[in-house]
């Protein structure tokens, strides 16, 4: 008679938890890895979907910076932050390619956030 080694049911995660580790580029060729308990990988996608589309102050970006802030225990008080700090902080996440952004895409985007439209002859 054979004997089968009884199996553990799997563990369910709890819908709030997760881990997600970001990859931030300190410079060029120079990165850490930071490990962002209680994120997940759905909430990384949001936010690299909203800062793709320009929308850096979104709740989604904020919460991803929130987490960064706790995991390496700095205040990162992005209520503080201008424009150009919320694109450097979502391209040093990952949110965005650093090499996609130039000043003057920098200054475009700004103006946008700021709600400065183009120039549309009014």
């Amino acid at each position: 008679m054979s004997r089968k080694k009884a199996r553990k049911p799997r563990r369910q995660r709890p819908a709030g938890a997760g881990k997600v580790t970001v990859r931030v580029e300190c410079s060029p060729g120079v990165a850490v890895e930071v490990v962002l308990p209680g994120y997940t990988g759905d909430e990384y996608r949001r936010a690299q979907q909203r800062a793709q589309a320009g929308d850096f102050r979104a709740p989604d970006v904020w919460r991803l910076i929130e987490a960064l802030s706790a995991a390496i225990g700095h205040d990162l008080d992005a209520s503080q932050w201008g424009d150009n700090d919320f694109l450097k902080a979502a391209a040093y996440l990952g949110l965005v390619s650093g090499d996609e952004w130039s000043p003057a895409d920098d200054a475009a985007v700004a103006a946008l956030l700021r709600g400065e439209g183009a120039d549309d002859g009014r």
